[in-house]
């Protein structure tokens, strides 16, 4: 995955299939339906990353209000808790 080698990922299932592990077999059983999205995924430099990291804050946020806040206090907070992670 470091590599960016998502051509490579169809013949890792079949070597995965061919070798009988149970885990491992199921979890590639399961890419193959969405295994053009999955090597397209693989093979370019874009990541959601960021984007995640801010759904999370949000996420613990609101838990640590325990679900009292209302909008403009979670806005606030999370804006806060962004200028902080900034540098």
């Amino acid at each position: 995955m470091t590599n960016r080698e998502g051509d490579r990922l169809r013949h890792w299932i079949a070597d995965v299939c061919a070798d009988e592990q149970a885990g491992l077999a199921n979890f590639a059983a399961r890419l193959l339906p969405d295994l053009d999205a999955v090597v397209y995924g693989m093979s370019t430099d874009w990541s959601s990353g960021l984007f995640e990291g801010r759904v999370n804050d949000l996420k613990a946020l609101k838990r640590s209000m325990f679900g009292r806040a209302k909008p403009p206090l979670l806005r606030k907070r999370l804006l806060l808790l962004a200028a902080s992670r900034q540098s």
